[in-house]
């Protein structure tokens, strides 16, 4: 049966990450780890310098922060760094020393205004820019509005001007526009609303992996809204498969224990049939501990489609009969292509030429 509850809890949580998102009236946003800060006063552009709420920036990152109203002077301490800035001083001091700012701090609307790189840098995080968005990006993936929802797992967004087409990886969705109406999933109703809660809220954050095309041109990446991970989501709710295609595979390990509770906890498809055991790779895969005295052969033949040597980091294709044989004593077989990699296994250059 459709989790409806929790798919609506999760509309609820995006619909309101992204309520405050506005293009027009507040060209300037921040997002701080994937999150866009909620400020009660606009950023301000200075000198080419963008300057934000220090209470704002300062917590953002967890740390303390202290008023002294006579001298005018902010002090914001996390984690034995401490940084002190005051009002219309181009000084400020890090750990006690000076460091000279393109733009002091200011009073904006009764709040004190600081410039968000200097903070953000001498916190230790990594800032990026975009212009055409006009986002700051701290510790952030770089944000997109999603213009159109094509499927379960493919969708348009505005790339910085040019209209590009995103699909998610690591997983996939059952069809549900192919035009072959005998091979669509009836029920994704539920899945589509989901994923239009992307265009209706505003952006979404793309995380790219090693590889970041498909051979349709098309962009592949992982999509977050605020802390949420789309593609992981889609795995908890039992909406999709895990699919992965080297060498795409950092949170391979990830999706497949977040299908693993999936299956076991009847969700979504899983629930309904339209996954069915067959589907599920995870079922009867293992992970070999190398530091171990391994003795082959490891794993199902009969099942297997891969093979690999214990001694080595290589699969190679079933067939493999290469100068160099795998001797019974070190072969170990996989059940596909994900339990390979799972394994840490790269492709064999002789077997995928």
């Amino acid at each position: 049966m459709i989790k409806i509850k929790r798919i609506m809890i999760l509309l609820l949580v995006f619909s309101l990450l992204f309520s405050s998102v506005s293009f027009g009236n507040n060209p300037i946003s921040v997002y701080v780890r994937n999150e866009k800060l909620i400020l009660d006063v606009d950023p301000v552009l200075v000198s080419g310098r963008t300057l934000v709420p220090l209470r704002a920036i300062f917590e953002s990152f967890g740390a303390e922060v202290t008023w002294n109203q006579d001298t005018k002077t902010a002090k914001g301490e996390l984690e034995g760094t401490i940084i002190e800035l005051q009002i219309d001083n181009e000084i400020a001091r890090v750990n006690g020393k000076p460091v000279k700012l393109d733009v002091p701090a200011i009073i904006v609307k009764g709040r004190t205004m600081v410039p968000v790189r200097f903070i953000s840098e001498s916190l230790g995080a990594t800032v990026n820019w975009n212009q055409y968005y006009k986002n700051v990006l701290i510790d952030s993936h770089e944000h997109f509005k999603v213009t159109r929802i094509i499927d379960g797992d493919t969708f348009v967004v505005d790339f910085n001007g040019t209209m590009e087409t995103v699909r998610l990886i690591g997983i996939d969705v059952p069809e549900s526009v192919h035009p072959d109406p005998s091979k669509n999933v009836l029920d994704t109703e539920e899945v589509v609303r989901f994923m239009e809660t992307m265009s209706k809220y505003g952006l979404v954050g793309l995380e790219f992996d090693k590889q970041d095309r498909d051979q349709y041109g098309r962009l592949l990446a992982y999509a977050w809204i605020g802390s949420e991970m789309v593609n992981k989501n889609l795995l908890e709710l039992g909406y999709a498969k895990v699919m992965t295609f080297p060498p795409n595979s950092k949170y391979l390990v990830d999706f497949m224990e977040t299908q693993k509770i999936a299956f076991e906890n009847k969700e979504g498809y899983w629930g309904s049939g339209d996954f069915t055991y067959d589907d599920f790779e995870y079922v009867g895969e293992f992970v070999i501990d190398k530091s171990k005295n391994l003795i082959g052969p490891i794993g199902n033949r009969e099942t297997a489609v891969l093979k690999g040597s214990i001694k080595s980091d290589k699969y190679h294709k079933l067939e493999y009969t290469h100068t160099g044989q795998i001797n019974d004593d070190n072969l170990i077989y996989f059940e596909s292509l994900d339990h390979a990699i799972l394994n840490g296994y790269k492709p064999c250059g002789y077997c995928f030429k």
